[in-house]
């Protein structure tokens, strides 16, 4: 008599992971799930069942009338503040408006989009800019906040706000669109009343938007939750949507890279913005080097080493194994998420160093995907592009380790060298000013997973920085 194969179903909580997936298009990852199940625990006790197995089967029947959006609320990351990101409010306000101000001057209406807005402390940071903003003065702008959550959107309309989320708005904003109440502040009605707040599920669409056509669109942190797919028909509907003029925002940590091609990443200086590729002047688009234009030259102080064609290593490269193969540090970070994070993290730095470029990428997507806040993995991300020749991805990494860790300055060094080789020497020196300013504060932080790769000491840093600055 044969004997039973084991079972291969998913368990209960593995099924409400594929769930939510599929219904929101939110990736549960797995330092989160042991989260999820305790959530799951206590919503099948409030609803009178034994156990998950029998909750997530009444919720897959949908059996359980308003359950599923209790639950999104209690799993969905909702923390925000206002004037989150500043350098893009910044970039908007300075660089965005006015291109948008000329653009739809006829009508004398903008149409704005603030998606996964949470409890509303974006579209009302947005308010708040608009409607201090001159050259609006009159204009009829339409904002819509949209959000899978019903409970964050009641909150956002609701307006009431701690400490902790208006700490970074400006004291006379605050004083002038806020009023106390308690110890909590309660956001300007007038402006709330300017916002139209909806549910919208990104994973289902075409999206429901009252407009044809937005032209500003905020996707802030929002990418880094879907799989590929999903970021790939979510960004195809937004593109369809953006008007020609228009400007796409991402979180820092994100990218469009291998997502699509329709957009293209525009440099504002202190942060990225998409837009079509069609939009920008032919005179800006001119002056834009060409990338197969751009060699890389070797540098003086080279922060990326050409990848080895030789059959036999040189002697620098035949020490880079006694370096990455050592054990690692005994003073691993006690902070370290579970499942090996920074051991992994180190293995891909030593990946690099010895020009297993395949291997390094791989695992660097892998490490992404899994926590897109870490800074070290986007610089070490951003050393990859240098190696692959691909200096544009190269800044779009190394600028979101920068946003995440002000302080790295090797990285920083990076980021004004790749800007030099792309024509933008204005923007290089400014990055350069910013090294010799953290080195001499004493704020600067080293990347220990840099080890072993050619990167600038501090003292190679300030002579890097020095002699661009210098004409050179």
């Amino acid at each position: 008599m044969s004997q039973a194969a084991p079972s291969s179903l998913p368990s209960p909580v593995q099924q409400l992971v594929a769930m939510i997936r599929d219904a929101t298009g939110n990736v549960i990852p797995p330092a989160r799930v042991s989260f999820l199940e305790e959530v799951a625990l206590r919503r099948a006790h409030t609803r009178g069942y034994q156990g998950i197995a029998e909750y997530v089967r009444a919720l897959a029947a949908r059996e359980i009338d308003g359950e599923w959006g209790s639950l999104i609320s209690l799993v969905t990351i909702k923390e925000s503040y206002f004037f989150r990101a500043p350098q893009q409010f910044e970039a908007i306000r300075q660089q965005v408006l006015p291109v948008l101000v000329r653009a739809r001057a006829g009508a004398r209406s903008l149409r704005i989009w603030s998606a996964a807005c949470a409890r509303g402390e974006e579209p009302a940071s947005l308010a708040m800019m608009l409607a201090e903003e001159p050259s609006l003065a009159g204009w009829d702008w339409t904002l819509v906040a949209t959000d899978l959550d019903e409970e964050a959107l009641a909150g956002a309309r609701l307006g009431l706000y701690g400490e902790r989320a208006v700490s970074q708005v400006p004291p006379e904003l605050l004083e002038r669109w806020f009023t106390r109440r308690g110890k909590l502040y309660e956001f300007d009605a007038g402006l709330r009343s300017r916002i139209r707040y909806q549910t919208l599920n990104l994973a289902q669409t075409p999206f429901a938007l009252p407009f044809g056509e937005c032209d500003l669109v905020l996707l802030r942190n929002v990418l880094i939750y879907f799989r590929r797919p999903l970021q790939r028909l979510v960004v195809s509907h937004i593109g369809r949507i953006l008007s020609p003029q228009g400007y796409l925002f991402l979180g820092a940590s994100e990218t469009l890279w291998q997502i699509q091609d329709e957009l293209e990443a525009v440099d504002l200086g202190p942060c990225f913005a998409y837009r079509h590729r069609e939009a920008r002047p032919d005179a800006e688009r001119a002056a834009q080097p060409k990338k197969k234009a751009v060699p890389l030259p070797p540098l003086p102080s080279p922060p990326v080493p050409p990848v080895p064609v030789r059959a036999e290593p040189p002697p620098r490269e035949r020490s880079l194994p006694r370096t990455v193969t050592a054990p690692p540090p005994a003073a691993v970070p006690e902070a370290a998420p579970p499942l090996g994070f920074q051991e992994r993290l180190l293995a891909a730095s030593r990946d690099l160093a010895a020009n297993r470029i395949d291997e390094a990428g791989r695992a660097l997507a892998e490490l992404l995907a899994a926590n897109p806040s870490e800074p070290a993995a986007h610089a070490l991300e951003g050393f990859l592009h240098d190696l692959r020749g691909r200096p544009e991805d190269a800044v779009t990494s190394y600028r979101a380790a920068l946003y995440l860790d002000p302080s790295l300055f090797q990285v920083r060094v990076l980021l004004a060298d790749c800007l030099l080789r792309l024509g933008h020497r204005d923007r290089a020196e400014h990055q350069f000013r910013e090294v010799l300013t953290l080195l001499a504060s004493g704020r600067e932080r080293t990347l220990t997973m840099f080890e072993g790769l050619p990167m600038p000491d501090r003292d190679r840093a300030q002579k890097r920085c020095r002699q661009v600055l210098k004409g050179g």
